[in-house]
């Protein structure tokens, strides 16, 4: 009994052998980054977020959407906010609690995650002006 145990055994790994070529080990990501997605802007949870401040802040004086006047007449639409205000300079105003805006605009202090937002939700809806306009 025991002869015909090995050719069995024999035949089964030449067998098998004869399958598919190896194929390589699928590749294990090293870093958090190589699984994560890349990122181009900023995302739609940060901009709602910028918007609900917006909203929440700022439409009893500005036109906060991509529409529409101010409730007052001297303060500017968001829409059209970044064609006189430098994102990054805005941001940057904000952070450091420097006076943003008209004289009797009321100081925010939105933290960085607040600033962040705010300025990618006006980022997110410039729109570009008439020629006859400017």
């Amino acid at each position: 009994m025991k002869g015909i145990y090995a050719p069995l055994l024999l035949s089964t790994i030449l067998v098998a052998s004869c399958g598919q070529p190896d194929q390589p080990e699928p590749e294990t990501p090293t870093s958090p980054a190589s699984t994560a997605p890349a990122s181009t802007g900023p995302s739609a949870a940060m901009i709602s977020d910028g918007r609900a401040i917006a909203e929440a802040n700022c439409a009893s004086c500005h036109a906060i959407g991509t529409t529409g006047d101010s409730p007052r007449t001297d303060a500017p639409a968001f829409r059209v906010i970044m064609r006189d205000v430098n994102p990054e300079a805005l941001s940057d105003d904000f952070r450091e609690g420097i006076h943003v805006g008209a004289t009797d605009m009321p100081d925010f202090d939105l933290g960085p995650r607040g600033t962040d937002a705010i300025v990618e939700y006006l980022k997110s809806i410039q729109v570009s002006v008439p020629a006859e306009r400017q």
